[in-house]
């Protein structure tokens, strides 16, 4: 009888210590996950991701410390390949640009410029702009092929706001349902000493 509460007595002192170990042990993982950044991808709308076929037309302001400038603008994506049209004023005048990710050809009265998505902006526009990003920021999304995006903001609805990525801060306001899709209607930037406005003004999104 006497070993009977002995051996008793051990069990019920084994499953409180390995109850204590097992508690303990959890809560530096349930802490780890909390300092953890939060994922990007929430940041994202899956689907309109994946949705690379478009058209835009909209209004581009350019200012810089030398001048600024107000530019039409026509952007068709198809995919990873985009033809872009800019009217601007006396001194502008216009410019085609086809290309994809890789490469990209201005067209600019009788000169033609190759160029890669991240040289567009200074060499046409006098900012560093990259056509490639500004492919996901005219969404709203966060570009993935740059430097993870820093200070993300959200609004009540939990659209983006606000981020940096690129060397730009960028703010996204006047957000609109188009079909299955909400995408901003007007994009801000600020890059050191220039900035960028956009205003777009129709979206019209196609299937393949």
């Amino acid at each position: 009888m006497k070993y009977q509460i002995i051996f008793l007595l051990g069990a019920l002192i084994l499953i409180q210590l390995s109850g204590c170990a097992s508690f303990s042990s959890q809560e530096p993982l349930q802490e780890q996950e909390q300092d953890q950044e939060p994922d990007q991808a929430s940041a994202q709308s899956p689907a309109l991701a994946q949705q690379n076929n478009w058209n835009i037309t909209g209004k581009l302001g350019i200012r810089t410390p030398q001048k600024a400038q107000s530019i039409n603008l026509i952007w068709q994506q198809k995919n990873n390949n985009f033809n872009i049209k800019l009217n601007g004023p006396i001194g502008f005048g216009a410019a085609t640009i086809k290309g994809n990710q890789q490469q990209l050809t201005i067209q600019k009265g009788s000169r033609e410029l190759i160029k890669t998505p991240e040289q567009l902006g200074t060499s046409l526009l006098g900012v560093p702009l990259s056509v490639d990003a500004m492919s996901w920021w005219v969404k709203g999304l966060i570009s993935p092929n740059h430097n993870q995006a820093s200070n993300i903001n959200f609004r009540d609805d939990g659209l983006i706001s606000s981020f940096q990525q690129n060397g730009w801060q960028l703010n996204f306001s006047g957000y609109l349902a188009n079909g299955a899709y909400t995408i901003p209607k007007k994009i801000s930037g600020r890059h050191g000493d220039v900035s960028f406005k956009l205003v777009i003004n129709e979206w019209q999104f196609f299937t393949q």
